[in-house]
């Protein structure tokens, strides 16, 4: 028996799953080839980006192992351009955190909460590059460690500033919990147990949150740069989230 023969003795809906299986692995597989990511395309889910990316829309990533980030400094002196202004729109994972996986989202989407070590990855603009000391932004400190200066087109305020400090980070607690901080670059960390991040500052220990609070953005937390979009369909992957949230809203009220 052929393998024809054996799936046409197979129910319908059985053959309609394989079906998606197959064709899900194909342009898995063909996305991995051409753009370095099985799975190439985001939702935009904040106004962080507008005019240039609107909630909704859906965005087509190159993976970083396939290209080159050019930032809004160079893009300026090259004439480049993306998404309306100079340099490269790219994705990237928050001081280093992983993706939720299918499971977080899952969890999200009923009003639970995902592990601190987990944050959605930010799609931001990538301005300039530094090396480890040079100041952050003109009169800012010095960054710890080498990597790229972000910020969202329609944000005031870069994300390296876009944060703040709560206070001292508490000793008693750094000692108990040493298995839960990891360390980020020099003199940064993140609790993995609260997704604070502790920042070193003149030999003091900071606790403190943000969007990359400031943290340049490593070249290994870069997922890939944006190089198209679709308007709308987005809405799709993010309406069970809306819907999620509109019910918390009318529980709480």
């Amino acid at each position: 028996m052929n393998i024809k023969e054996r799936l046409d003795k197979l129910p319908g809906f059985v053959n309609d799953i394989l079906f998606v299986i197959i064709v899900v692995g194909i342009v898995s597989i063909l996305s991995q080839l051409a753009l370095g990511l099985w799975t190439p395309m985001v939702a935009v889910e904040s106004g962080s980006m507008v005019p240039n990316l609107n909630i909704g829309d859906i965005i087509v990533v190159q993976g970083a192992s396939r290209t080159d980030v050019i930032t809004w400094e160079r893009g300026e002196e090259i004439g480049y351009k993306s998404f309306n202004l100079p340099g490269d729109v790219i994705l990237y994972r928050p001081y280093g955190k992983d993706k939720p996986n299918l499971l977080d989202q899952g969890k999200s989407i009923l009003g639970l909460s995902i592990s601190p070590k987990k944050a959605t990855p930010i799609i931001h603009r990538a301005l300039w590059h530094i090396e480890e000391g040079e100041p952050m932004w003109n009169g800012g400190p010095p960054a710890t460690f080498s990597g790229y200066i972000t910020k969202g087109d329609h944000n005031e305020l870069i994300d390296q500033q876009a944060g703040r400090i709560f206070g001292l980070t508490n000793l008693t607690y750094l000692a108990e919990h040493k298995k839960e901080i990891r360390k980020v670059g020099n003199s940064t960390f993140l609790d993995e147990g609260t997704g604070l991040i502790i920042y070193e500052i003149d030999n003091k220990s900071y606790v403190g949150e943000g969007i990359s609070y400031l943290t340049p953005v490593k070249q290994d937390w870069v997922i890939g740069v944006a190089r198209a979009k679709i308007p709308i369909v987005g809405y799709i992957r993010l309406l069970p989230n809306i819907i999620a949230g509109q019910i918390q809203k009318l529980l709480k009220g």
